[in-house]
């Protein structure tokens, strides 16, 4: 995940590889609880990683956090003419997908049967 998230920001050495995986350290924990949470709610076995089909989501999340660092609290910043503008946190835009993810796949629920 390091040389993707290298990849995607435009870093081709290694200086700054110690910020980034504490970033994504702290991006996957992060993850890992609000999906958790919404497995609980839906009461699904909690995660112990972030499972692979959402690696996208870690992997983006990682990206959010690494650019707003030294702008933590803020929601909106102004550097050399450029203006940045942050949602309120790292994770909403997908919690619509955390909460179908950890739904059960078996829905139980009441069913219409018809004889003929």
């Amino acid at each position: 995940m390091l040389e993707e998230i290298k990849l995607l920001l435009g870093i081709e050495d290694n200086l700054q590889d110690a910020l980034l995986n504490l970033v994504i350290k702290d991006s996957e924990q992060r993850i890992l609880s609000v999906l958790n949470q919404f497995a609980t709610k839906n009461g699904t076995d909690n995660q112990k990683v972030i499972p692979e089909d959402l690696s996208y989501i870690h992997r983006d999340v990682a990206i959010k956090r690494f650019n707003k660092r030294n702008s933590e609290g803020a929601t909106a910043d102004s550097e050399e003419g450029r203006s940045y503008t942050w949602e309120a946190s790292y994770l909403n835009e997908y919690l619509d997908i955390f909460d179908e993810y950890t739904k059960p796949s078996v829905r139980v629920g009441k069913g219409v049967t018809r004889f003929i």
